[in-house]
């Protein structure tokens, strides 16, 4: 009897160790991939209305549920990677005003998003001010 729960142990340690091992090499293939998202952005039903800026001039405020819910989910267009260079001013400040009376703003530039004041380099570059420049400031 002995012997097979000594098996069992060391079957479920070496299974308990591969799982784990495959978890961080699979997380790690993604970030590098893909890049790290932005943790904390709001959601669309706690989100009132939103007010973008683009270079500083041109100010819309959007209040319709679909583009709210848009610009929400754009929002996950800005996934950062580890070690890049960050430079330049932003371009595009989207500010979220959430209905228990906070806001919460995004900066970003075609190579950099500030999110709660950090300067992150984007692993996608372009993307995410093409998208809401064509969406909202075309004309």
């Amino acid at each position: 009897m002995e012997k097979q729960t000594t098996a069992w142990k060391f079957f479920s340690w070496n299974t308990l160790w591969v799982i784990l091992i495959s978890c961080i090499v699979n997380a790690s293939v993604w970030i590098g991939f893909h890049g790290i998202p932005l943790m904390g952005l709001p959601r669309k039903e706690a989100v009132e209305s939103i007010t973008l800026l683009y270079n500083g001039t041109e100010e819309r405020t959007v209040t319709d549920k679909e583009k709210v819910e848009l610009l929400v989910k754009s929002a996950n267009l800005l996934n950062y990677q580890l070690g890049g260079e960050t430079k330049g001013s932003p371009v595009i400040t989207i500010t979220y005003f959430l209905k228990n009376g906070k806001s919460v703003s995004i900066e970003a530039n075609a190579t950099t998003v500030w999110w709660k004041g950090k300067a992150y380099a984007l692993k996608e570059t372009e993307v995410f001010v093409n998208v809401i420049q064509g969406l909202f400031f075309t004309r």
